[in-house]
């Protein structure tokens, strides 16, 4: 019995670039800081990929946890609630 290897690819996700008008930012951001952030992730290893994954799960004063994906879009909306409190 032969078994097809399937794709996970998000097809609802918009690829970069085909949105209309101009691309928003989170406040502080900007399409520079975008690139930066990206550049830095392609030039790590592996190994370094993995540590900083381990290094995010003990910062203090973070926690993190899976959350099922419909429940995503309420929990952002609490965190920018916190965020403007604060």
């Amino acid at each position: 019995m032969n078994k097809k290897t399937t794709s996970t690819n998000n097809t609802s996700r918009k690829k970069a670039g085909t949105g209309k008008g101009k691309q928003r930012f989170p406040p502080g951001w900007n399409e520079e800081k975008v690139r930066d952030v990206i550049a830095h992730y392609d030039r790590l290893t592996d190994a370094e990929r993995a540590a900083e994954i381990e290094a995010a799960a003990e910062a203090p004063g973070d926690t993190l946890m899976a959350v099922p994906t419909a429940l995503v879009p309420a929990v952002l909306k609490l965190i920018q609630r916190h965020e403007k409190s604060a």
